[in-house]
């Protein structure tokens, strides 16, 4: 059992691909055994041994955690179904389950605990907590996983800091934030030197720019897992807490190598956990694991699965997008480099103002437009820019692209 302290990432600011990081593989990275595709539906590796164990022994091995943190790729399909798994087998072991959820901001905790407690409709439930516009990822991943919340009274934590304090730091860092909003911040520890290295290698094939954006980068970086992890905290001190086994479920950025919401829960909380990564198999796997800095493993377990059919994605055009607070509207806060969206010539802070001649108020209108045209199909895009009219069309991926 692991009862030591070890990523992060902005999951509204920035998509970050751990195919980033240094390729310099430590140890134990050589000990985990190759896996043929198709991945077999238990292909979990228990580190750093790169022991091949069943499901059976990973839930032994999970009995005495009070945490478990469940690092997921957002979109994929089989990740989500491991986590319900595992839901379902710790309260078939008898434990009092709760579970904590990067989606969810902290304001959004009354919804949630209507939700638990069976009082909300899921169209209800969908609209109060602003679900395209809070997280954006297809429903459909995470039903089962709420539902499962719902039908067995399962406490569900708001892990989530509000995404504007977060945006307000990236952009101009912790100082310049007026005194109401340096009321809100948790406690931030700056000083971990692996983690800072980590960031720079992201930041630096990602981003680019000067020493003083770095700096606001790292500070919403750390902000952003410290919310998280103090969250989990509060919740396990207190009273309807006491107890209870949360299983944590967040992207595995925020997981890896125990520097995200782990180490900084455990400073808070010393409580027993453990770490699951999910990674979706593809050639030099290895290639994947490993960070030049770090010499320990990415987790207490790996496990390995089937990549997410492409027909079960929802199609995108690569933008990061943003509800205009004043009037409706929705303007493009960032533009992922290599995608259709920047090889039309959309650019931050454009506002959409029609799709194929519908028009454009909320980020839903957006993602339904884009799924009801299908792949392979061409989009007319309406956007303003610096108050004047400009017609964009946009090739929707295909499978085969």
């Amino acid at each position: 059992m692991k009862n030591h302290c070890l990523w992060v990432v902005i999951a509204s600011l920035l998509f970050f691909s751990s195919s980033c990081m240094k390729r310099v593989s430590p140890l134990w990275v050589s000990k985990v055994p190759e896996i043929s595709p198709p991945p077999g539906a238990e292909e979990i590796i228990k580190l750093p041994a790169g022991e091949k164990i069943s499901f059976q022994q990973l839930s032994d091995d999970l009995q005495g955690a009070r945490v478990i943190f469940v690092g997921e790729s957002h979109d994929q399909v089989e990740h989500h179904q491991i986590q319900v798994k595992i839901i379902k087998d710790l309260m078939a072991k008898g434990k009092e389950v709760a579970i904590g959820m990067e989606m969810f901001e902290k304001s959004q905790q009354p919804i949630l605990d209507k939700w638990s407690h069976g009082l909300l409709t899921e169209e209800d439930f969908l609209k109060e907590v602003q679900w395209e516009k809070t997280w954006s990822m297809d429903y459909q991943l995470y039903r089962s996983i709420l539902d499962e919340a719902k039908n067995h009274r399962l406490k569900v934590i708001a892990l989530n800091v509000h995404r504007d304090l977060v945006r307000k730091v990236a952009q101009t860092g912790i100082e310049k934030l007026s005194p109401e909003d340096k009321t809100k911040l948790p406690e931030i520890n700056l000083t971990d030197k692996e983690h800072l290295s980590y960031i720079k290698t992201i930041y630096r094939d990602h981003q680019g720019g000067s020493a003083e954006k770095f700096k606001h980068f790292y500070q919403a970086q750390c902000l952003w897992d410290e919310g998280m992890a103090e969250t989990l905290a509060q919740f396990l001190k207190s009273p309807d807490g006491a107890g209870k086994t949360m299983v944590v479920i967040a992207g595995s950025g925020h997981i890896v190598f125990d520097f995200g919401i782990p180490k900084r829960f455990y400073r808070r909380t010393p409580l027993p956990f453990q770490t699951i990564v999910l990674k979706t198999w593809k050639k030099n796997l290895d290639e994947d694991l490993s960070f030049s800095g770090v010499s320990e493993p990415l987790a207490d377990f790996l496990w390995i699965t089937h990549p997410s059919p492409f027909e079960k994605k929802r199609p995108r055009i690569g933008v990061v997008l943003k509800e205009k607070e004043e009037a409706k509207g929705v303007l493009i806060e960032r533009v992922i480099p290599g995608s259709p969206a920047e090889k039309a010539g959309l650019l931050p802070g454009d506002q959409f103002v029609s799709i194929d001649g519908k028009e454009i108020t909320k980020l839903k209108d957006i993602h339904d437009a884009v799924v009801q045209k299908g792949r392979g199909k061409e989009i007319i895009i309406i956007i303003l820019r610096e108050s004047s009219e400009k017609k964009i069309s946009i090739i929707i991926p295909s499978a085969e692209n």
